[in-house]
C-alpha cells in the first residue's frame, strides 16, 4: 500500500509538471507572425452624445484604428507623420483583449447609467476581416474599457 501511494504521488507530480510546463506556451503570442497579417485588428470609434449639428457631430467623431502590423492612426495626428508602432507589450494586451472577448464578450449585459458625454464602440476585426463588436456605450467606469483606451491615448504625437 505504502509503494502505491509512493507511486500515485510521484505520478501526480509528473502529471502537474507536464501540465504547467504545457501551459506555458497557452498563452504566448507570435507578433512577427501576427504582423505578417494585413488589415485592421482593433478600431475604437467615439460618439460624442450631446445635443450638436449634424456637421459638428462629424468633426466631434473620431476612430482610433490600430493594425495587424502594430501600427496605430489617431484623430489628430498630423497627415504626414507616419503611423506610431505599438509596443510588443501593448499590441499583446491589446490582441488578449480583442481574441478574448470576440465571440462572448463579458461586456454584453453592461452599461453605465450617464445620459452625456460620450460613448465608445470597440470593435474587432478577426483575421478573417469579420467584425465583432466588443462593446459599445459608456464606459466612464470600467477599468478594463478605460485601460484600452488608455494604451492607445499614449500614441498621440505631442
Amino acid at each position: 500500500m505504502k509503494n502505491i501511494t509512493k507511486l500515485l504521488t510521484v505520478l501526480i507530480i509528473a502529471a502537474l509538471t507536464f501540465s504547467i510546463a504545457g501551459c506555458g506556451n497557452i498563452g504566448k503570442i507570435d507578433i512577427e507572425e501576427l504582423q505578417k497579417n494585413t488589415g485592421v485588428m482593433l478600431v475604437i470609434s467615439r460618439h460624442p452624445q450631446m445635443a450638436m449639428t449634424q456637421e459638428e457631430y462629424e468633426r466631434s467623431r473620431y476612430d482610433i484604428t490600430v493594425f495587424y502590423d502594430g501600427t496605430i492612426t489617431l484623430p489628430g495626428n498630423p497627415i504626414d507623420h507616419e503611423s506610431p508602432k505599438l509596443t510588443d507589450k501593448d499590441y499583446v494586451e491589446l490582441y488578449k483583449f480583442c481574441t478574448k472577448n470576440a465571440e462572448k464578450s463579458k461586456y454584453a449585459n453592461y452599461k453605465e447609467d450617464v445620459c452625456d458625454g460620450e460613448t465608445y464602440t470597440f470593435a474587432y476585426y478577426d483575421l478573417d476581416g469579420k467584425a465583432h463588436i466588443i462593446y459599445s456605450g459608456y464606459c466612464y467606469a470600467n477599468k478594463d474599457l478605460q485601460r484600452i483606451r488608455e494604451i492607445t491615448a499614449n500614441y498621440y504625437c505631442d
